[in-house]
Formats: C-alpha cells, structure tokens, sequence
C-alpha cells in the first residue's frame, strides 16, 4: 500500500519531467525522466555561445515545444479523465477503507495517469524530431542561398564577357543565351528555397504552439558551428545509451509499475456489485501484459534507430570527407582558369569559365548535400540518446 501512496504523490513530479522531456536547458541541465543529471558519457556536443543572438536557439525552441506542442492537448484530455476517476475514489479515512468500487476508480486514475506520461513522452519526442530535422534544413537552406549569391554574381562577369565576346563574332551568341537560362535557373532556385524557408519557419511555430502566422525568431549558426561528437560513435554504444536513457524509457517504466501496483490493489479483493466490476480486475491485468510488450518493443526500436543514425554519421562522415575534398579540387580548377582567362592565354575565354562555374557549383552542391545528411544523423542520434 506505501508503495502505492508513494508512487501517487510522485506523480505530479513525473509528469513534470515528461512534460520537460527531450530538452537541455541552458546550462546543460539535463530534465528529470529522460536523463542522468550529468550529460552522457558517450555522446557529447559543444555549442557556441548563444546569448550572443537575440534569436530563439535550438535547445530553447526544444524546451518551447516540449511543453506547448498541439500533440500535448490529447495528453491533456487523459489527464482531465484521471482527475475525475480520483476525485470519485476521494474518501476520508485510510486506503483499506476504500470500497471495492472506489479501489476500482483509483487504480483507473493511477493508470491513466501513467498512460498520459507515456503519450506525452512520444507527442514530445516526435514533435522535438521534426522540428531537429527542419532546423538542419533551414540552416542549409540559409548556406545554399549564399552560394546562389556567390555563383551569381561570378555568372554575370562571366555573362559580360561573353557578350563582349559576342560584338567581335555572332559564334559567341549560344554561349551567352546560356549563361542567361544559368542565371534565371538560379533566381528559380532561390525563389523555391525562400519558399521551402517560410514552410518550414512556419511548421515550426506550429510544433512549438505558436500561431503559424505569427513571428518567431531563430537563431540560426552555420552548419557546421557545433563541435562533431567526441565520444564513443560505435552503433552497440550507442544503442546500449539510447535503450538506458531515451526517449520513453522512463515513462515506459513508469506505466508497467504502476499498472502492477493496480493489479495489486485489487489482488485477493472481492468485487462487490456487479459483474463489471469483476470484469475490470482482468482489464488491468491485460492493460499490464501489454505495457510489457510495449516496453519491450521501444528497446528495439531505440537499439535499432541508435544503431542506423550512428552508422549514417560514420558514412556521411566520409561522404563529406570525399565532398569536400572534390569540391576543393573544382575552387582550385576554378582559380587556374581564371588565372588563365587574365593573362588572356590562348584557348580560355568565358566558354570555359562558364564551364568550370557549372563543375563547381556541382561540387558544393554535393558537398552541403553531404553535410546536410550527417547533421540530420547527428539529429536523429541527440534525440535518441536523450541529448537534444
């Protein structure tokens, strides 16, 4: 029985911390039901000073989310029908007073409760997912601009020469249409990512509850500003820390225990009324053998998703290693033609220009596709290991 009356008193506490799932507070805090106090041993990411911009940082939108995302008003209506399954099991005097019918509607307001945590705990977790990966996607869509910037600006000198080359020969005039449709595919291009941008931002004031036509303001750092992981990477590590510390874990926990003490206040009872009643006693008992099974089933699926994002950070890792290193090779190819075309050396003129512009615009579009991918992993991986 004082285990029963303990667990009703923490309750507050624990839906407190799944509220608060998934999230790092400012000073590296991490929340009650998620995590150890301390960051974890295996993965651990160093980020830039963040009160340097008046922006919403990542960790601070994480924190908004879990306690305001739309997904919580569900978890809300459990919680409303717990509060009244309590309040008709509220009987003055001691809990061996309680009548068989009351004991019934305490240990539905018990459960409901656990459940509530446990849906608040995947609400937050997949709502805290999205907004990782639009994140990611905003700050690559930010960097991807830039380079349209970039690319643009050295098209329209190379668009100027041409057309001067076009006043001393008409065989010049293909090469200017060219580079023309080049430059209006890169106003259609930043046209879609301005449109992919709003989106997004606007996906993400929905997830964190704020009105989708509203303002919030992001911070936003280069791609690569955050510190790469390091610690221990390998996919057993990883998944070892996701099913001890991940998302749901604890919750998950929560409901069996409190479904087994359920199944134990009403063990030896006789339920006096109605065959109903009766019939509840085998409901817990079920409702516990499939808390089991979930349990069960979330370890697999936090080994599993530990192991794919862990693996996706090592080949994106060599991925953007061969990225970059392509890329380094198209800017130094870059810089020889133009070295060339000013010295105005026999055989290199705006055609080539133009032709090395294509090859490195190729080169740094894969290069941020590759980075792109190994932040989504990292995403993913934070996540699951509790470490948003």
């Amino acid at each position: 029985m004082m285990s029963v009356v303990r667990r009703l008193g923490a309750m507050p506490l624990i839906m407190a911390g799944a509220m608060g799932c998934q999230v790092t507070a400012p000073q590296g805090h991490m929340p009650t039901g998620f995590a150890s106090e301390e960051l974890p041993a295996v993965v651990r990411c160093a980020y830039s000073e963040e009160n340097e911009s008046s922006g919403l940082d990542a960790r601070s939108l994480l924190n908004l989310i879990a306690g305001q995302t739309p997904a919580l008003e569900s978890v809300r209506a459990l919680e409303g029908e717990a509060a009244i399954r309590r309040q008709k099991a509220a009987t003055p005097g001691w809990f061996k007073h309680l009548s068989s019918e009351e004991r019934l509607w305490l240990a539905g307001a018990m459960a409901q409760d656990a459940q509530a945590v446990v849906k608040a705990a995947d609400a937050i977790y997949k709502a805290q997912a999205e907004a990782s990966e639009l994140l990611v996607d905003l700050r690559a869509s930010r960097e991807a601009m830039r380079h349209i910037d970039d690319s643009e600006a050295r098209l329209k000198k190379v668009l100027e020469r041409a057309e001067n080359a076009r006043k001393a020969s008409e065989a010049a005039a293909p090469l200017v249409e060219a580079i023309k449709a080049d430059l209006a595919g890169r106003e259609t291009a930043r046209a879609k990512l301005m449109a992919q941008d709003s989106a997004a931002r606007a996906r993400l004031r929905y997830l964190a509850g704020i009105d989708p036509a509203g303002e919030l303001n992001l911070e936003l750092p280069p791609l690569d500003q955050p510190k790469w992981i390091n610690g221990d990477l390998s996919p057993a590590a990883c998944a070892d820390q996701a099913t001890a510390q991940g998302p749901g874990v604890v919750a998950a926990d929560t409901l069996v225990a409190t479904l087994r003490d359920c199944v134990g206040m009403l063990e030896g009872k006789s339920l006096v009324g109605s065959k109903a009643l009766a019939e509840k006693k085998v409901d817990f008992q079920g409702a516990l053998n499939q808390a089991i099974a979930a349990r069960r089933e979330l370890d697999a699926k936090l080994r599993l998703g530990a192991v794919e994002a862990a693996e996706a950070i090592s080949a994106g890792t060599r991925q953007a290693a061969a990225a970059a290193k392509l890329l380094s090779l198209a800017q130094a190819a870059t810089r020889m033609i133009d070295e060339r075309v000013e010295m105005n050396a026999p055989g290199f003129g705006a055609k080539e220009l133009f032709e090395t512009e294509g090859a490195l615009e190729l080169a740094r579009t894969e290069e941020l596709k590759a980075r792109l991918a190994r932040h989504k992993a990292h995403a993913r991986l934070w996540l699951l290991v509790g470490q948003p």
